[in-house]
């Protein structure tokens, strides 16, 4: 049974009821509607904000002091006195709050999110007040995204792995990304809508969609590049596309870096992970092996009590489990035409790779790759349940690597 009849088979012969329907809808609408709630009303207030606005107001302003009074100024005016304390309390904040020279030289930090930015600059333009603007994207973004994760879900899932999907969502942390002044809302936007992309073979808008991911977190070229290659791998007809827009996202990466004059790799990893500096780029750090050791060490321990982490590495090795036992017949690449396996593998790749260059377990940056890794196995599932009879099953498992089954593949 290949996945498309494996969607026709799930929309025709297995379709929601009007209460089932109305259920799912329901669910995804709280799930989207409390994140826009969550924005507007419990936002965060991370320190990264006043780095966002500067960098929002740097689109029509050079001058770093009015930059620094400008920011700081809106930033009291938004806060309580005793939120405004805590994001000028100790040496790094304190000095950056009273030194310009400190804050430019944070701004390529937060300037190599233009997407972001250009939205914070949009908003305020348009009347917001900025630092409501920062976390409201946020907001904004992951209650999209829930219409897309609706959608991917009633298309793909058997009728019962449906609802299951706003509460891994929820696991993920979700809810927290939508509090936060930062572009991890818009990244988990960008990710969902770029697998519901590539799950519905919209393969022109993918081509068109990836490489602005880029421009919302550049991390976000270890997601894209590998979605590139399997989009390469399986789609034949538009291979020169796909190598286009992976040309596209890899200058669009380095030329954000030489636009807003990048510090690079080693000196982002010492400042996140190593020391705070005020002034990293006129005093740039140096970056050892034996910093990048002691932080990869701290990181692996510090999965092991990430409870997200761990869920996610249970879901993340049965499915590439899954994958595994379908590869054992040629031509190994077979393996993939099957969207759930890509997109575990997807998932995988970013995570480790992500962690490798930067060890930390910090959820935001992993909420989308995460769910979509979830979202994969109950696709794989799915590909089981939706077919009745266990011959059915087992002749799935046998003509077509898409219908990933263990239970299957042992038959």
């Amino acid at each position: 049974m290949a996945f498309d009849d494996i969607h026709k088979h799930i929309k025709n012969n297995d379709a929601m009821t009007l209460v089932e329907r109305s259920a799912a809808v329901l669910l995804f609408f709280i799930l989207g509607l409390r994140s826009v709630l969550l924005s507007v009303y419990r936002p965060l207030y991370n320190w990264d904000m006043i780095g966002y606005i500067a960098a929002a107001k740097s689109f029509e302003e050079n001058d770093i002091k009015s930059i620094h009074s400008f920011t700081y100024n809106q930033v009291q005016n938004a806060v309580s006195t005793d939120i405004y304390k805590q994001l000028v309390d100790g040496y790094y904040r304190f000095t950056i709050s009273t030194d310009p020279s400190a804050l430019s030289e944070q701004l390529p930090f937060y300037q190599i999110r233009p997407v972001y930015t250009g939205a914070i600059y949009l908003l305020y333009k348009s009347g917001l007040n900025i630092v409501f603007a920062t976390h409201f994207v946020s907001g904004v973004a992951i209650g999209a995204a829930s219409v897309f994760l609706y959608l991917m879900s009633v298309r793909c899932l058997a009728n019962q792995l449906v609802y299951a999907v706003p509460l891994l969502a929820i696991t993920f942390g979700i809810w927290d990304l939508a509090t936060y002044s930062t572009p991890d809302g818009l990244a988990y936007l960008a990710i969902v809508a770029s697998t519901y992309l590539y799950i519905t073979k919209r393969t022109s808008a993918l081509q068109l969609m990836l490489p602005i991911m880029i421009g919302i977190r550049t991390d976000l070229i270890l997601f894209v590049i590998p979605l590139l290659g399997f989009l390469f791998i399986s789609e034949a007809s538009t291979r020169w596309k796909t190598a286009l827009s992976a040309v596209v996202s890899i200058t669009i990466y380095v030329c954000i870096g030489i636009y807003w004059k990048n510090p690079g790799w080693s000196t982002i990893f010492y400042f996140t992970l190593v020391n705070f500096l005020t002034h990293p780029i006129s005093e740039p750090p140096v970056l050892t092996a034996k910093h990048y050791l002691g932080a990869l060490l701290n990181g692996v321990k510090s999965l092991f009590y990430n409870r997200t982490f761990v869920l996610y590495a249970l879901v993340a090795t049965y499915s590439l489990y899954i994958v595994k036992t379908q590869v054992k017949r040629p031509p190994p690449f077979s393996m993939f035409i099957s969207t759930p396996a890509a997109l575990a593998v997807v998932s995988v790749s970013f995570v480790a790779s992500h962690f490798l260059a930067f060890p930390v377990a910090w959820d935001r940056f992993f909420s989308g790759p995460y769910l979509i890794g979830a979202f994969s196995l109950l696709m794989m599932i799915s590909n089981y349940l939706t077919a009745p009879y266990p011959l059915q099953r087992r002749v799935a498992s046998e003509s077509d690597s898409v219908a990933l089954s263990p239970i299957a593949a042992a038959r």
